[in-house]
């Protein structure tokens, strides 16, 4: 094995990881406060597009991992449905047609194009959960060590991008990284005891005795 394989590898364990503490996190407790819903099914889509890339380049260390956070994102959208608030399962089709493009964008356009197609919803789902995560009035149901994974697994990947000059990872991975480290930061905060900002119908900071 190279450099870039033994980046991968890790690359790939850390998706896996990143996925799983949530995965156990809602199947254990089927608490879903303070995940949004949009997140997770841009996160469907983005997992089945990153696999069938792996199944482009190919690259079996992006198509294992991403294939088991598909069935992490089927399972929290499952449990989100169950507690009411995922009403409709017209968006996850929407979710599913998105992953479409995606692929059409990687075999029609090339990797940089599908790169730059790819990011911007993988971007936005990790500042949608950002902005939930600042919002909401319980954030009980978001795992800390998920997003401490994800850092770091945006982090090797964007090194191993960088090795192979794989400019559809580079993108993706670099943007990520940033905004997972936003999410990362809210949720820390959080935890530290910090109240929700900007929460509906509440003043813009809201003291940590104030009710809805």
């Amino acid at each position: 094995m190279t450099l870039p394989d033994y980046f991968a590898l890790a690359g790939a364990i850390l998706v896996a990881g990143v996925a799983t503490p949530q995965f156990l996190l809602v199947v254990r407790t089927k608490d879903t406060h303070g995940l949004a819903t949009l997140t997770w099914i841009l996160n469907m889509a983005i997992a089945i597009g990153w696999a069938s890339h792996g199944i482009k380049i190919p690259e079996i260390h992006m198509i294992w991992p991403n294939s088991w956070a598909l069935i992490v994102a089927g399972t929290v959208l499952y449990f989100l449905h169950r507690n009411g608030v995922l009403t409709s399962w017209l968006p996850v089709i929407g979710g599913l047609g998105m992953a479409g493009v995606f692929i059409g964008f990687d075999y029609v356009f090339g990797t940089t194009a599908y790169g730059l197609a790819i990011v911007v919803p993988q971007g936005y789902a990790m500042v949608r959960q950002g902005i939930e995560l600042m919002r909401a009035p319980e954030v009980t149901g978001v795992s800390t060590l998920a997003w401490v994974l994800q850092v770091l697994t945006q982090a090797t990947w964007l090194t191993w991008a960088i090795m192979t000059s794989e400019w559809g990872s580079m993108i993706a991975a670099g943007v990520s990284l940033v905004t997972a480290s936003f999410v990362l930061t809210f949720r820390v905060l959080r935890g530290l005891g910090m109240g929700p900002v900007g929460a509906r119908g509440q003043p813009r900071l809201v003291k940590e005795d104030s009710r809805n």
